[in-house]
């Protein structure tokens, strides 16, 4: 599966993996990206992401952005 962010398909698949995700996440629960360490505190009830971490990766943010979620960084 093509999950190169910079062509549609690879965009349209981290999409619906991360909103999958998301969707076994309860509002106000916390993703912990194992790569990076990166932590996002999700809240459904408005779609905003809150980005914890000394040094984000920047591919999480766009992907989220895709998904029509707003981003805050802490």
């Amino acid at each position: 599966m093509n999950y190169d962010l910079d062509t549609k398909e690879g965009m349209a698949h981290a999409v619906q993996w991360t909103t999958e995700h998301f969707a076994n996440l309860k509002d106000g629960g916390v993703w912990i990206v194992p790569r990076s360490g990166t932590l996002v505190r999700v809240r459904h009830a408005d779609k905003t992401a809150t980005i914890h971490s000394a040094t984000p990766d920047p591919s999480i943010k766009r992907v989220i952005r895709a998904m029509g979620w707003t981003v805050v960084e802490k």
